[in-house]
């Protein structure tokens, strides 16, 4: 089914296996167009369970991934890539390790200097110029890391520090990241929603009942802060993949 929402297209399929099939299709021919159009192309992972399937899918497509220069949207403050939580670790069991990108530039998370490291993973992002991101939806409605609390639409940084939410922190328990709450990080490096809105094509993967309320105020809600994913609406070329539980609350 094919809905839309402004300028967001909005398409539920069967399946999270089958929406994640179809994304990558897609995926495959946009890193394929910016290839033959600029000889390279960036693209912007999300590192979520929400995104396996994407993530499976799209390694069956033949693309050429030496061409191919690859970031990440956030990670948790003084994590070790190493821990298992750690989001460059999941991009890297997930994909970089079955595919041959050319580089994978990860966030610093242990850096000393929070504030310097966001500067510097931005200065690679605008040399790199993204023309793709794959993202999620939070059960709070936060892109990326962008809880409600913290989100600016007007926000003039393209990465930043954030505090993150409980909610936002009691969904990588759900998510099978952490066995307690308690044990979840309070901060967090995170692109933002502005930069998100700049990147030319974007494909967003959602499934899950969990995650219905937030796809029903990001939709059908007003465009506000107060539902991060809400800006989504206004990206000139977002595709929004949604499984039927995701969607169940859709009027």
């Amino acid at each position: 089914m094919l809905i839309r929402a402004s300028q967001l297209e909005v398409k539920i399929y069967s399946g999270r296996d089958q929406a994640g099939a179809a994304g990558a299709a897609i995926a495959a021919a946009a890193i394929g167009e910016q290839i033959r159009r600029e000889g390279k192309a960036a693209v912007v992972f999300a590192s979520a369970v929400s995104q396996d399937p994407f993530l499976a899918a799209l390694r069956t497509h033949a693309i050429d991934w030496p061409r191919v220069t690859a970031f990440h949207m956030d990670e948790y403050a003084g994590m070790s890539p190493a821990h298992p939580a750690s989001f460059r670790r999941f991009l890297q069991e997930r994909l970089f390790d079955h595919v041959p990108v050319a580089a994978f530039h990860g966030l610093n998370a242990e850096a000393a200097a929070l504030d310097a490291e966001c500067e510097r993973y931005a200065a690679y992002l605008r040399a790199a110029g993204p023309c793709l991101v794959i993202m999620g939806i939070g059960e709070n409605g936060h892109l990326a890391f962008i809880d409600p609390p913290v989100c600016r639409f007007d926000e003039p940084r393209d990465v930043r520090p954030v505090e993150l939410d409980d909610v936002c922190r009691l969904q990588q328990v759900h998510d099978g990241a952490f066995a307690r709450l308690e044990d979840v990080p309070r901060q967090a490096l995170s692109l933002t929603v502005p930069f998100f809105l700049r990147v030319p094509r974007a494909l967003v993967f959602v499934n899950g009942q969990r995650k219905s309320a937030a796809v029903r105020a990001a939709l059908e809600g007003p465009i506000t802060e107060r539902c991060p994913a809400s800006a989504l609406r206004r990206h000139p070329a977002a595709t929004l993949f949604l499984d039927p539980d995701a969607a169940s609350l859709l009027g």
